[in-house]
């Protein structure tokens, strides 16, 4: 009996610990895999809020950079008939990745992949992302072998952005 008594006692004790060390906002609470090892892998947006308001990737077209957007224009195509069709992020375990999207430009697909490179903090709370010598910091909210919550905060002239992207990691 007190063999019994023992391991619900240990069993409790690892609950309550481990439900106490929840590392990130949405979980999860416990995991056997490296945060690493979780991260690596392409990711696919599946939702954008954006101070709480989901938007539609298409709300978003400014991802593709001023450049981008005027070098269409002057194709003579109209960027009203862009539509965004996918947004990936690939994490490579050695800190490298890239950035892709797929859009359709009046009915003709193109896609677009950038180079990008990744590090976590020294708490592994947030994650640095390094596009096109652009520098962004967004705090893992959730890392699950199939889900990934990031939430950039940004202050300009007054105003505070929350964006929060939830990604779903694709399968092998």
């Amino acid at each position: 009996m007190k063999k019994h008594y023992l391991l619900l006692s240990v069993f409790v004790s690892f609950i309550i610990i481990f439900s106490a060390c929840n590392k990130y906002e949405e979980g999860p609470a416990f995991s056997l895999l490296s945060v690493t090892k979780r991260i690596t892998g392409t990711w696919e947006l599946k939702e954008t809020i954006i101070n709480d308001t989901v938007v539609d990737l298409n709300d978003m077209i400014d991802m593709m950079g001023e450049a981008e957007l005027d070098s269409i224009s002057d194709m003579g195509f109209d960027i009203s008939q862009i539509n965004i069709t996918a947004v990936k992020v690939t994490f490579e375990k050695d800190g490298d990745g890239n950035f892709y999207f797929a859009i359709s430009l009046s009915g003709f697909p193109f896609t677009r992949t950038e180079y990008m490179t990744w590090v976590f903090d020294e708490d592994k709370e947030d994650v640095e992302i390094t596009i096109m010598s652009e520098i962004q910091i967004f705090e893992i909210l959730r890392l699950s072998n199939s889900e990934l919550w990031l939430r950039r905060i940004e202050v300009q002239d007054g105003l505070t952005t929350t964006t929060v992207m939830k990604l779903e990691k694709e399968k092998d």
